[in-house]
């Protein structure tokens, strides 16, 4: 028997679904019509109507995120999204990162991104509109498909709705669904996972995703110049880009560094965690690519690695896309999705991007007719085996058949490359730019070569039924293949820009890096002794660091006579040079004062995780490094609990309160450190352990006790002892606004060292009386006063029940960064270096193209 549900509001939904059917299909005609524009040289016919497919496109994009923050903002639980990610206590732009906490509404900001894009590049690439919105236009088609939750039967599933009904994800195993006014009972939705109640969280996950979105440009740009044969021309429109691809998503990685700073409890701003690795890889192969860029732009060399590096950030984002919401690093990483059934799809996404390349190369109508022919029945042979069959053996060959089609694409591409690009086969000398440069790229290609390889490893156990652990300890692990790295990278931006291109006056250009080396190695020396730094590995790091402020501020000055329009290259390395210090300095010297020598808490005290986490009573001072700090008090706001600690300076006035904060969700503690900015150091803190008081109230108190007192009486129960010390006769609580004659029981309960207050209350209304009790959980004992004339005339009472006591506490950790503050501003400083050089280098462009270009 079919339900009849009441109260849904189901017009915003359908609404919601026919918009995504609208991007969809717009997306698809705008595709196809600039695709037979560029294939017709640059039609402007078919121009027209994929522009105007493309803003129909864009406004249904647009007009699917209104709906959908509508659905979050005005709760309707009925809808399966907002109930999972939001609820009625979240202030309004915490509703902002309900919408892209799950799968579906992160796709859809990356489509609101490229459709911003798309907007732009319509009026910013000119001739290259066509072919480059192509691209850009078969991206949103995949997007838009992974919003279209259409299930073909029970065997197949093209993408998952933000707009699909609780009770149809629910249905089978939910009783309240056979309710027709089920909505009545829905008063509230599961929330917003407390790590991502931040404000960074409200604008880092849209930076991050506006720099994935925007690693399609020098795709698409290095595609469309295959595509047309305009083979180098390219470049000029694809480099002002690449550098704003190469700020913004620096920015976002940055920002969520930030937020890991301030909202996890681990202890740092990056863990080499896979979902970080993921985000990093792409970008470092965008900045090689930008440098190569720009030594072809001088040189007309390196332009098949300018190729594959421009091609490969992308499809890097693309395969970083899949593993964090493949639901594979589900054991490796906290930060990365579920798998909502779209593995399969997203596969197929990373397979039609890795083989457009060369698809785009050929040229050649009998060879593009058997690649069409192999790539389109690989693929149709891979969505026939899921839809038809789960048989093992048919999998496992389709896996290799797979990889084989990788691998001999990879190749293919490569060759078609060098065979279209002979001449670019050349030899750099020793003195020019561009050989460190190029050097510089390798080192970048290699870091992200080590980082991608080792965060792979449950997609290479999976594929090759292989079991390698990832390492224990990452932060270690990575940072013994990267710092040399770090380290090859700082010395190369310092020296690379005191050669020319091509060639180089050695003699002049050695007396500039001899002053600055040896400005640098006299900064280091002070440096060493200002930072406490005394490891050799690490002095040399310091000094890579260094070196590159040095000798880029040099250059500046001395060579660019202090011309910051030009100095954006230089000034971003210089920002460069102090993250590498901030990063040094801050790790490696990095103080936990919170150590613990006494209080066992059930492991070895020989556990230095264990040691560094100190019991704190609440009300008790202790001493902590260079402070006294004292667990005041919590408050309950919203879900959370936020503990008041108190730090106080020995021999000095410094004093302030850092407020960390906890929530218990299915029993787990979700934490949030507080920190104390200086100028020289950070002193961060946060909860390893609370109380739940859901379960410390649950023990039931004990038969009540009478006791006749006087004032002064002492009276003894098993929790300590209680000193009736005087009635209070104008004991009127605050909060109750009665004009009722009321009497208070003054007493002090002492506890061992600890002295708590107590206030019971008589209270006469007209002909009757009542009490009011007082708690006192951390005593473990609650009290009754009354008053009672008897025949040996006026008597006082107190009534006594007793449990196990509250002892309220915090276990915390207490970590001084120093001198973290180099490694905020080194982002600064690099970030408007990258605007100065964007700046630079879009009026560059523009510059030449007013200038009629024959080859184009």
């Amino acid at each position: 028997m079919e339900v009849l549900y009441k109260g849904e509001n189901l017009l915003i939904g359908n609404i919601g679904h026919f918009l995504v059917a609208l991007a969809f299909c717009t997306a698809i005609f705008s595709a196809v019509s600039y695709f037979f524009s560029a294939n017709n040289n640059d039609d402007k016919n078919w121009k027209k109507v994929g522009r105007i497919s493309f803003w129909i496109h864009a406004a249904a994009v647009t007009g699917v995120f209104i709906t959908l923050f509508i659905i979050i903002y005005g709760h309707y639980f009925e809808y399966q999204y907002a109930w999972q990610h939001s609820s009625r206590s979240l202030p309004w732009y915490y509703m902002l990162s309900c919408f892209w906490e799950g799968q579906e509404g992160s796709f859809l900001l990356w489509l609101i991104w490229d459709a911003v894009i798309g907007i732009l590049l319509i009026y910013t690439v000119k001739s290259w509109e066509s072919p480059v919105l192509a691209i850009v236009c078969l991206t949103q088609i995949v997007l838009a498909s992974m919003l279209l939750g259409i299930d073909v039967g029970d065997i197949y599933k093209i993408g998952s709705s933000p707009f699909s009904l609780l009770r149809e994800k629910m249905a089978d195993n939910a009783p309240i669904f056979r309710t027709p006014e089920y909505l009545n009972q829905i008063t509230d939705g599961r929330g917003l996972n407390p790590l991502l109640q931040n404000y960074w969280m409200v604008i880092h996950p849209p930076t991050l995703f506006f720099g994935f979105a925007s690693s399609i440009i020098p795709f698409a740009f290095a595609i469309s110049g295959l595509w047309t044969g305009k083979y180098k021309e390219w470049l000029k429109p694809a480099l002002p880009w690449t550098l704003v691809s190469v700020m913004i998503l620096g920015t976002g990685i940055i920002m969520g560094g930030f937020w890991a700073y301030e909202s996890l409890s681990f202890g740092g701003y990056w863990a080499w965690d896979p979902v970080e690795n993921a985000s990093l890889v792409p970008w470092l192969l965008l900045i090689a690519a930008l440098h190569l860029m720009l030594i072809y732009k001088s040189t007309g060399t390196s332009i098949i690695l300018t190729y594959i590096l421009s091609i490969a950030a992308f499809l890097l984002v693309l395969y970083a896309t899949f593993l964090t919401r493949s639901g594979i690093l589900g054991d490796s990483s906290v930060h990365s999705f579920t798998d909502l059934g779209l593995s399969g799809q997203l596969m197929i996404f990373m397979f039609v991007f890795y083989a457009l390349p060369l698809f785009a190369i050929v040229k050649d109508k009998f060879q593009k007719m058997w690649l069409n022919l192999i790539y389109w029945g690989v693929f149709l042979l891979n969505i026939a085996a899921g839809i038809v069959t789960k048989n093992e053996t048919i999998f496992i060959v389709l896996k290799w058949v797979d990889i084989a089609m990788f691998v001999a694409i990879t190749f293919a591409f490569v060759y078609k490359l060098y065979q279209t690009f002979p001449a670019s086969r050349t030899e750099e000398n020793f003195k020019s730019r561009e050989l460190w440069m190029f050097i510089g790229s390798l080192f970048l290609l290699l870091s992200a070569f080590q980082v991608i390889l080792v965060t792979s490893f449950p997609v290479i156990n999976k594929l090759f039924g292989t079991n390698i652990a990832p390492p224990t300890d990452a932060i270690g692990y990575y940072n013994k293949f990267q710092m040399p790295i770090a380290i090859v990278l700082g010395i190369l931006t310092a020296i690379s820009q005191y050669f020319k291109y091509k060639t180089t006056d050695v003699k002049k250009m050695s007396i500039n890096l001899l002053k600055t080396f040896a400005a640098s190695i006299l900064l280091s020396v002070g440096c060493m002794y200002l930072f406490q730094i005394r490891d050799a590995y690490y002095l040399v790091f310091l000094l890579a660091g260094v070196y590159t402020i040095v000798a880029n501020t040099a250059y500046i000055t001395d060579i660019l006579k202090g011309k910051m329009k030009v100095a954006g290259g230089s000034l971003a390395h210089i920002g460069f040079g102090l993250m590498l210090v901030g990063i040094l300095v801050s790790s490696a010297k990095k103080e936990v004062i919170s150590i613990n020598e006494t209080v066992d808490f059930g492991q070895s005290m020989d556990d230095k995780a264990t040691r560094e986490n100190m019991l704190l009573l609440k009300g008790d001072t202790i001493r902590m490094s260079d402070y006294l700090v004292t667990y005041t008090k919590d408050t309950i706001i919203g879900p959370s609990t936020f503990y008041n600690v108190y730090y106080k300076g020995i021999g000095n006035t410094d004093e302030f309160t850092l407020q960390p904060n906890a929530q218990i969700s299915n029993g787990q503690l979700n934490a949030n450190p507080d920190t104390r900015h200086y100028l020289t150091h950070d002193v961060y803190t946060f909860v390893s352990n609370v109380p739940d008081k859901s379960k410390q109230n649950s023990e039931p108190w004990s038969a009540p006790e009478k006791h006749q007192v006087l004032i002064g009486d002492t009276i003894t129960t098993i929790n300590g002892k209680v000193v009736f010390e005087s009635i209070d006769k104008n004991a009127k609580p605050q909060e109750l606004n009665l004009n009722h004659q009321m009497w208070g029981a003054n007493l002090k309960i002492i506890d061992g060292k600890r002295i708590f207050t107590a206030k019971p209350i008589f209270a006469i209304a007209d002909k009757s009386f009542y009490t009011i009790e007082d708690v006192v959980d951390e005593a473990g004992l609650k009290f009754n006063f009354y008053i009672k004339a008897g025949e040996a005339g006026v008597a006082a009472f107190i009534e006594t029940s007793a449990r196990p006591p509250v002892r309220d506490f915090i276990i915390m950790k207490a970590i001084i960064f120093p001198y973290i503050n180099l490694l905020w501003g080194g982002v600064i400083v690099m970030i408007i270096g990258f605007i100065i050089a964007i700046i630079k280098r879009t009026k560059d462009y523009k510059r030449t193209f007013a200038i009629p270009d024959k080859t184009e």
